[in-house]
């Protein structure tokens, strides 16, 4: 199959080494980058032939395009890639946060869009390489609710495709509860490893990490509760399990602090806090690590001169 990936970031990367490795891959993106092969170190190893584009029409009658960029990107990636979209052409999100599905939709509409979460734990090294940190569960599927059966077919060619490349995954029929436990975990590891430095498996080695992990993730479940059925166990237990497992990952928001970058705080504790506040309830804890990462944000994106 043919595949195209949109965002070389840490995850666009992983992907496009791992799919790579058994279909076409074309990975998109804004810098003119010398990328003709992706390595991926750690849990897998592995060096892969791609193809690397600034060229959005290079997308075209690709059979599903990835998109992987930052949450606060997916506008205007949309917005560069769609006229160049196949009528028959897929787009699956595994972004972090909410309603990137909601956006690419209004693009190519509700069928052809396929959400997904992944805990997989990866470093972005530089350009065409990543650490691959510690192994999650993958979840994908459809954002309609009466999706057409040849679209639901799509949905499961592509769940074959990345089990026989090595990411294991599943298909849910409640794919935005899943992508509000992925939020509700992120909430409770990202900003805190940002804050303090920490790489993930940190959180749950100091009593008072673990506390505050404890503290967001339940005020977070709180809220979701209002606006969707939670899949699985506890997403508190989830939180620290995922920490467990993905323990010498840097958090991609610490990776953001590291590297100066603008980081998904909005959408994944200010989206809490955004719904909270719709709902009369208060989450302290979530909106303090929204003032603390927007502060650090703020001394570096807006340094005066």
């Amino acid at each position: 199959m043919k595949f195209g990936i949109v965002g070389p970031g840490a995850l666009g990367t992983f992907i496009s080494g791992m799919i790579g490795d058994k279909n076409q891959v074309i990975l998109y993106g804004h810098k003119d980058l010398s990328i003709d092969e992706v390595e991926i170190t750690g849990k897998t190893e592995t060096r892969t032939k791609i193809t690397y584009t600034t060229k959005a029409e290079n997308l075209t009658d690709v059979d599903y395009i990835l998109i992987c960029t930052k949450s606060f990107q997916t506008e205007t990636a949309m917005k560069e890639i769609h006229e160049y979209i196949s009528p028959d052409t897929m787009i699956v999100s595994l972004q972090n946060g909410l309603k990137n599905e909601e956006i690419i939709s209004r693009f190519v509409g509700k069928d052809r869009v396929i959400g997904g979460i992944t805990e997989e734990g990866i470093t972005f090294e530089r350009h065409g390489k990543v650490i691959h940190a510690g192994e999650g569960k993958t979840v994908i599927g459809p954002y309609s609710d009466d999706l057409l059966d040849k679209f639901r077919e799509r949905i499961k060619r592509f769940s074959g495709c990345l089990n026989e490349v090595g990411i294991s995954n599943s298909i849910s029929d409640n794919i935005y509860g899943h992508i509000w436990k992925k939020v509700i975990i992120n909430a409770g590891i990202n900003p805190v490893t940002a804050i303090t430095g920490l790489k993930n498996g940190a959180i749950i080695k100091h009593h008072n990490l673990t506390k505050l992990l404890e503290n967001i993730c339940e005020e977070a479940e709180k809220v979701a509760k209002n606006e969707v059925e939670i899949p699985g166990e506890n997403s508190t237990i989830e939180a620290k399990n995922v920490a467990k497992m993905t323990a010498d990952n840097k958090s991609s928001m610490l990776q953001d602090i590291e590297n100066q970058r603008r980081t998904e705080i909005d959408c994944i504790n200010g989206a809490i806090v955004s719904v909270a506040d719709r709902y009369g309830i208060e989450v302290p804890f979530n909106r303090a690590m929204v003032y603390l990462i927007k502060g650090l944000e703020d001394s570096y994106l807006y340094k005066s001169d």
